[in-house]
């Protein structure tokens, strides 16, 4: 599924960001950049898009202000901006994700993601995300995770298809994951709980991997397994 979105902030050099980030996400296109917010207004009542990258304090419309008017288009926002005292606001929007300035590419992928996950669920498509491999970037099938295990700064994710490795913290991670479908049960371990085969002391078991099971996450795996 690729996503179409467009990136609207009065900064040109913003913009650049956006578009470079955009360039490295397999699975988004943009499709335009404005710096007058009334012309992407306008552009947008003829154009429809999956995500919308929008500026908060900007000339003539404010950024929550233009949320605001286009919200009927069925589009994602995300804030990108430099100033975090917004962030309330932009959350109680509802907006997809709010991302500070400068953006970091591992970040702003972490917000596609998540668009790509929801429109994925508004489309009964099944649900993926991509993270990066090295020098490319692979899809992970959510329905296929069987375990998750960090060591330092990457994540191995184990899934049918094998292992995948990338550099991503745990609690990025459970950003992307349906959290009816997860459970995290160590500080370093992430189960997807329809591949728990048996409820062992102090371990869970999913195939030939013992997973361990630190104490403090033992009455949530108890509560939800049992």
């Amino acid at each position: 599924m690729m996503l179409h979105a467009i990136a609207i902030d009065d900064e040109a050099p913003a913009l650049a960001v956006i578009a470079a980030h955009a360039a490295k996400t397999p699975f988004l296109r943009l499709q335009e950049c404005f710096t007058n917010p009334l012309d992407a207004l306008s552009w947008l009542q003829q154009n429809p898009v999956d995500l919308i990258f929008l500026d908060v304090r900007m000339p003539d419309l404010p950024g929550t202000e233009l949320m605001r008017l286009a919200r009927a288009s069925g589009a994602l926002f995300v804030f990108v901006t430099a100033h975090a005292e917004y962030a309330v606001e932009g959350f109680e929007l509802r907006a997809l994700d709010y991302l500070l300035k400068p953006v970091l590419l591992p970040r702003f992928l972490e917000a596609c993601n998540r668009a790509l996950q929801q429109r994925q669920a508004q489309t009964g498509r099944p649900r993926s995300f991509f993270v990066k491999d090295g020098y490319n970037w692979a899809r992970v099938e959510v329905a296929d995770i069987r375990f998750v295990r960090s060591d330092t700064n990457l994540l191995f994710i184990h899934h049918s298809g094998g292992v995948t490795i990338t550099r991503m913290t745990i609690a990025q991670l459970m950003g992307l994951l349906p959290p009816t479908d997860f459970l995290r049960v160590h500080k370093s371990y992430v189960v997807a709980i329809a591949a728990v085969q048996k409820i062992e002391k102090a371990q869970l078991r999913i195939g030939d991997t013992a997973i361990p099971v630190a104490r403090t996450y033992w009455e949530e795996v108890e509560r939800r397994l049992l």
